[in-house]
């Protein structure tokens, strides 16, 4: 091959390996050889390179040993305390969590048992700790007694470790609450604790007047208490706390009172007397003392007058003070309306006037008795001879009935002066009819007698005993004849007697009776029938029967009865009762009352018109079980 070919073919290959300018080929000269490589110098540089490594690899041992000593000792001790590690002065080194967590529960099982007594005016109570909301977990305690020196990041962990080899760790345990839990608890036990303060206060029966001291009230600090409760419970130790409280001062103090006491004293020092003409009532300081009230007013005692009792006195009053009516008494016969006697003047009490004088009176003491004269006005009869035919009385509108068979002779002249005192009475249209009022003085000079009626508990001897039988007819008539029915009581307990006709044209039965007791319980009812009423009565001695009939123009309505419905039967008592009367001489005795079942019974009234309801009326008797009463003479 041509010399010249090889430098064509390999010259400018060698060129671009060794990266060398290609001047030869301008006809420079040739590139000197690439120097040797020094051996030493290689060998100086991997020594240097060796050597770095070895002071990385010590500093990296250097720096990693302190940080894997928590976990070398956690190795070595394994699941245990360390040492220096302390609960509440109590080392704890070397022991397992179940042991610390036994130890802990002995240690304070009296206050687990019971932490503490809350003491309040000698009175104790004894609460668990679940009962106050409060908690002392033991395992807990032992967890973070174990855990220390043991948890977190190596730095934290040598941190605790450096920390607990130089000054130790002493765990305090933590008793945790539910602040909810511990005061509902305590407020469970406030009214066992607290008291409502207690005004002074003045009450007036019997003329007597009598006051109750004021005192104060007590009141439980519920958050008080319980923060008492959450220190005394750190110790954890069996305690005793006091319950926090605070006196509560009352409204009334007993300075008031005693104004009060001397203002009642003085206005029953002396009785009220009331006239009226010839007549007299005397209110003695005891039926004045019924009269008063005694309020608190900002901090006072005030003594007024009860309106609401006056008036009913007042009205009691009327039925003593008012004639009943001054028309004259009317007789209905065989179709014809006759005038059986003279209409005279009579007297009606002024009611409100009466209740506004009486109140000014009560409340000025005098030391003698004091006088009012009863503002009246006189009624003037309306009814003459010539004006009967534009009464409109001219049939039956209804009639009672009752039988008093068996009435001893003192009921039976009761009965019969009741009677006459309703015989002829005429009632105005509108008029309210009052039994008590037309009945007047229950005394000699009307014909009445003394005969045994019910008066509290008990039967006694009472002027006009027997005149209930009067009222209860003059209602069954009123039932009978529709009208509204404004007042009616029912005897206490089940009379007998009264059963027959007591359904009227339905038969006999209970509950119609009717009892009154002059100035406290009447019998009222309206006449509504928009034409005058008028009353008779018929005493039947031979077959001891008592008619009242209600003669008018009989309004378009018809009565009907539904019932009665007798529920809540109880038996008499077993057991007599025995009163002693020293009226009588010792030794002496008489059954009173005979002993009966009780029940309540209830009548309904029906009132239609051509077929259609238009009212129903409802009629309730409750009779009381009774017992046999008999009466003891205890007087010499």
């Amino acid at each position: 091959m041509p010399i010249d070919d090889y430098h064509q073919e390999y010259g400018p290959i060698q060129r671009r390996r060794s990266q060398q300018p290609a001047a030869h080929e301008e006809g420079g000269p040739p590139p000197p050889p690439p120097p040797r490589p020094d051996r030493r110098r290689r060998r100086r540089t991997r020594r240097r390179w060796v050597d770095g490594v070895w002071l990385v690899a010590l500093f990296a041992l250097l720096l990693a040993a302190p940080l894997g000593l928590p976990y070398a000792l956690q190795f070595y001790y394994g699941d245990v305390a360390l040492t220096g590690v302390s609960i509440q002065g109590e080392p704890v080194s070397g022991r397992s969590s179940d042991t610390i967590s036994a130890d802990m529960s002995q240690r304070y099982a009296a206050f687990l048992s019971q932490p503490l007594t809350l003491v309040y005016a000698g009175q104790t109570w004894q609460p668990s700790l679940a009962d106050l909301g409060l908690r002392l977990d033991t395992a807990d305690l032992a967890r973070r007694a174990v855990a220390a020196g043991h948890e977190g990041d190596p730095i934290t962990r040598l941190r605790d470790l450096w920390a607990i080899s130089q000054d130790g760790l002493d765990i305090t345990p933590t008793v945790v609450a539910d602040q909810r839990v511990l005061q509902s608890y305590l407020l469970r036990i406030a009214p066992a604790v607290e008291r409502a303060p207690q005004d002074a206060a003045l009450s007036i029966a019997a003329a007597k007047v009598m006051g109750t001291p004021s005192a104060p009230g007590v009141q439980l600090l519920v958050d008080a208490t319980a923060n008492d409760i959450l220190l005394v419970t750190q110790s954890l130790q069996p305690s005793s706390v006091a319950m926090r409280t605070r006196a509560l001062a009352p409204q009334v103090g007993d300075t008031a009172l005693v104004r009060a006491q001397s203002r009642a004293a003085d206005l029953l020092q002396s009785p009220i007397e009331l006239t009226r003409g010839d007549q007299r009532w005397l209110w003695p300081p005891e039926k004045l003392a019924e009269l008063l009230q005694v309020e608190a007013t900002h901090g006072s005692l005030e003594v007024g007058v009860d309106k609401a009792l006056l008036t009913q006195a007042v009205a009691g009053l009327a039925q003593l003070v008012d004639t009943g009516t001054a028309e004259p008494r009317l007789r209905f016969s065989a179709g014809q309306l006759l005038i059986a006697q003279e209409g005279t003047p009579g007297w009606r009490l002024k009611q409100d006037a009466a209740a506004a004088a009486i109140s000014k009176l009560l409340l000025s003491s005098q030391p003698t008795t004091r006088t009012l004269t009863l503002p009246v006005e006189q009624l003037i009869p309306k009814i003459t001879k010539d004006t009967l035919g534009s009464l409109g009385i001219k049939e039956l509108v209804g009639e009672g009935v009752s039988s008093f068979s068996g009435s001893a002779q003192y009921r039976i002249t009761n009965i019969k002066a009741g009677a006459a005192r309703m015989d002829g009475v005429l009632i105005a249209p509108g008029e309210e009819f009052s039994f008590n009022t037309q009945l007047g003085e229950v005394d000699a000079a009307n014909g009445f007698v003394e005969g045994y009626a019910i008066i509290g508990n008990r039967t006694q001897l009472e002027w006009g005993g027997g005149v209930c039988q009067d009222s209860t007819t003059v209602f069954r008539a009123a039932f009978w004849a529709g009208l509204p029915i404004t007042e009616r009581h029912a005897h206490a307990f089940y009379i007998s007697w009264y059963d027959e006709f007591g359904l009227g044209p339905q038969g006999s039965g209970q509950g119609m009776d009717a009892s009154i007791y002059t100035g406290v319980n009447d019998l009222k009812f309206v006449n509504d029938t928009g034409n005058w009423l008028l009353m008779q009565t018929e005493v039947d001695e031979g077959n001891q029967v008592l008619a009242v009939r209600l003669y008018g123009t009989t309004p378009r309505r018809e009565v009907r009865l539904d019932g009665p419905t007798i529920t809540n039967e109880v038996r008499a008592p077993s057991d007599p009762v025995y009163l002693d009367d020293a009226s009588l001489p010792a030794g002496s005795s008489y059954q009173s009352d005979t002993a009966r079942s009780g029940r309540d019974i209830t009548v309904e009234r029906v009132i239609t018109d051509r077929g259609v309801e238009i009212r129903r009326d409802s009629f309730f008797t409750h009779f009381r079980a009774w017992p046999n009463i008999f009466v003891r003479g205890t007087g010499n």
